[in-house]
């Protein structure tokens, strides 16, 4: 079946409900929530995808059949000036083959805080999953930690890193390496199998994108033909980016790195992004909806709508077919009334002839 153009018209309520379907949490309120809950998606759905991003950040590599299990991120904490207890929650943490644990962050942009979280974060970690409770030389082992940095480069460090002076005066420095998204092409997520990173590199496209409010506030017909073509070009780009996409990742499954199944997550994760990343423009946004709702579909996808299909006919004909034995039953019970009715007739007439 060959996949037909989408014209349905989308509303800000069916656009929000398609970032947040398939999967994915009602929790997400905010743009940060859903880049966060995109890696946990993809996590989640598919754990082999972060084996060559933990190879990019460290060098290490696993089996593809290596056990991946998440963990909690809800670390309890008591304030120090309040002293209520309150809920910190880091983005992802989970446990590679029962032993290496590793802590993830997703960031839109680079402050200097977010070292401090992830300090704070680690520790918590480190008491959470220390692996010997009961054994008097207490040993905290920090789990792996990466910062993803979703937006920019140019001032984003390679590592993250605070001094730690202990009572005894000895230091120790704290690094945390860091993932600048933005700089890897596609060329190069294809070369180093970085799939899972490739539903935020759409966030590179937004700033050219004008919104709706910035069209109807331009007051000049050549300031209108400006931004209008601004749209145009962000269409491009997007379709151009999203066929490069498909290549790629139907590459990777020919080379026997990604599956169908896996295929279809990224597209469904990528979906939400560009949709995000156009959300301020009606016009785009339909228009990314439009390209990428096709794509979702899997070969055996059409496979199941035929046996569906064929199904619902079987189910269709096989009520008919009882409807008419039923039909033919009950004129059955008429017909050997009329005999029986007959019969009585003919046995009237035998008696007593014709009145």
């Amino acid at each position: 079946m060959a996949n037909t153009r989408h014209t349905y018209h989308l509303h800000s309520k069916e656009i929000e409900e398609i970032i947040r379907n398939n999967g994915l949490p009602e929790e997400i309120s905010t743009e940060t929530q859903l880049w966060d809950l995109i890696i946990k998606k993809a996590t989640y759905s598919s754990p082999k995808l972060l084996f060559p991003l933990i190879y990019e950040i460290y060098g290490k590599k696993y089996p593809e059949d290596s056990s991946v299990v998440p963990l909690s991120t809800e670390y309890s904490v008591e304030r120090s000036d309040t002293k209520e207890i309150s809920t910190i929650k880091a983005d992802l943490t989970f446990c590679v083959n029962e032993s290496d644990i590793y802590h993830f962050e997703c960031e839109i942009t680079y402050n200097g805080l977010i070292t401090i979280r992830m300090f704070e974060y680690d520790v918590h970690a480190s008491l959470n999953y220390r692996p010997d409770t009961k054994n008097p030389q207490l040993l905290l082992e920090f789990p792996n930690s990466a910062v993803l940095f979703l937006q920019g480069t140019k001032k984003i460090p390679d590592y993250l890193s605070c001094l730690i002076r202990f009572q005894d005066g000895s230091t120790h420095e704290y690094r945390v390496p860091t993932v600048k998204v933005q700089s890897y092409t596609l060329e190069e997520i294809k070369e180093k199998h970085l799939c899972m990173l490739i539903p935020f590199l759409p966030i590179r496209f937004r700033r050219h994108i004008p919104s709706d409010r910035k069209m109807q506030s331009a007051k000049s017909p050549d300031k209108r033909h400006d931004l209008e073509k601004k749209v145009q070009k962000s269409k491009e780009e997007l379709t151009s980016f999203l066929q490069e996409t498909i290549l790629i990742l139907d590459q990777e499954i020919a080379e026997g790195f990604l599956t169908e199944t896996d295929k279809k997550l990224i597209l469904m994760l990528l979906q939400k992004s560009m949709l995000r990343i156009s959300y301020r423009n009606r016009n785009l946004c339909q228009e990314v909806y439009n390209m990428t709702e096709p794509v979702l579909k899997l070969p055996t996808d059409e496979l199941f709508e035929v046996i569906h299909e064929r199904d619902a006919l079987k189910r269709a004909c096989s009520k008919k077919d009882s409807e008419i034995a039923d039909r033919d039953a009950k004129l059955a019970d008429q017909d050997a009334k009329l005999a029986d009715q007959d019969a009585k007739l003919a046995e009237y007439k035998r008696r007593y002839g014709d009145l």
